[in-house]
């Protein structure tokens, strides 16, 4: 089946509340959650629809990059193309837009690689999971995301989201490392022995202050300290593994398979925290888990604060994968509002695959036209 027409939808999305990383907000109240929805047609009229979610204070790209590179480079290579034929899709993105470290412009392509994965399901009427040909679980546990400046805010968020049916938090640090460790103090208090706890500095540390925090951390019983040093700091990230009995779970330095390899031949890496938004989507983040598989690495599920589609996506694949680590799928807990005629089946802790074919996301257009955003 060709590729008839691709369209894109820049939108903006209420938020509930905000997350801090190290570097600051990633989003404020006002920005809302910007997305661009892309719709891809095939010759018989079957649709898919995907969707790039860039935050710029996670990495470079933006809501006006990722419009702007959907529409005018990987448009015009993709139309008439086999909508079946991925690989060939992706070499004709990375021709268009050269691979670094990272896929070049992972956000963008991500919209289009989800769209493609979710036309393929629909015209085979069967959902991502299956496509995949691995069910190893039909749901994956979500944790509860902490971003907050001191102990007693901290204290709050957690009895917020313990109250929501959440028993699983991810923490923020990274900024100042007594303040990082009173609040992870409180976080496993009241998350109790059942809870699953770990910290996250999105790169904020030096090295001396990662050593300093795994140390703290080690002595807490926490089992993975996520990208505490800068993704290109090697030297740090093997001082690291050798100072602790933690897994270090590495994200920002995990975006594309060349640096990921690259890190295994220097036996700097452990865990790996699969993202599909800044793999480029959906077949490069499978390749990413098989290779950290066979590699015997840890697999941690992540997002990007992802709008629905996003998170459904995320779901079919850490579900096939067989991630038993809570993942970091937090978009509801931020995002107020969507663009879906029918909501994504999630019992608390819980999200299940959806069923339905494709990535299992039902769009209401009329949702996606009132959420228009105008990018000047």
């Amino acid at each position: 089946m060709q590729i008839r027409s691709i369209e894109a939808f820049p939108i903006r999305l209420p938020l509930k509340q905000v997350l801090t990383l190290s570097r600051g907000v990633s989003r404020t109240i006002e920005e809302g959650k910007q997305i661009v929805l892309v719709k891809i047609t095939g010759e018989d009229g079957t649709v898919g629809w995907g969707e790039a979610g860039p935050s710029r204070r996670w990495s470079a790209e933006t809501i006006h990059s990722a419009y702007t590179t959907i529409v005018h480079y990987l448009t015009p290579v993709l139309i008439g193309r086999d909508a079946f034929d991925l690989a060939g899709a992706h070499r004709a993105m990375d021709k268009e837009l050269a691979p670094g470290l990272d896929p070049g412009q992972p956000v963008a392509k991500a919209a289009i690689d989800l769209a493609l994965h979710d036309l393929i399901g629909k015209s085979l009427g069967i959902p991502l999971q299956s496509y995949f040909g691995n069910k190893s679980a039909d749901r994956v546990r979500l944790a509860y995301l902490v971003s907050a400046p001191g102990p007693d805010e901290t204290r709050a968020v957690v009895e917020r989201g313990l109250a929501e049916g959440y028993r699983d938090f991810k923490v923020k640090v990274g900024s100042n490392l007594e303040t990082d460790i009173a609040n992870l103090e409180v976080t496993m208090e009241l998350a109790g022995e059942g809870g699953k706890v770990w910290p996250d500095a999105n790169q904020g540390y030096t090295l001396a202050e990662a050593l300093r925090a795994a140390r703290a951390f080690d002595a807490m019983g926490v089992e993975i300290f996520e990208q505490p040093v800068p993704m290109n700091d090697i030297y740090g990230m093997k001082k690291l593994l050798s100072a602790t009995s933690m897994t270090i779970a590495l994200d920002e330095a995990t975006m594309g398979l060349p640096f990921v390899i690259e890190l295994l031949r220097r036996e700097a890496i452990e865990g790996v925290v699969i993202k599909v938004n800044k793999c480029g989507g959906l077949y490069y983040a499978r390749q990413l888990c098989d290779l950290a598989k066979n590699a015997g690495m840890v697999l941690i599920g992540s997002g990007l604060m992802d709008a629905p589609i996003g998170f459904a996506a995320s779901v079919h694949l850490f579900a096939a994968y067989g991630i038993t680590f809570p993942v970091d799928l937090n978009g509801p807990q931020h995002i107020a509002e969507n663009y879906l005629a029918e909501p994504l089946p999630i019992e608390l802790p819980y999200a299940m695959v959806p069923d339905a074919p494709g990535h299992g996301c039902v769009i209401d257009e009329d949702k996606v036209a009132r959420y228009r955003l105008d990018l000047g």
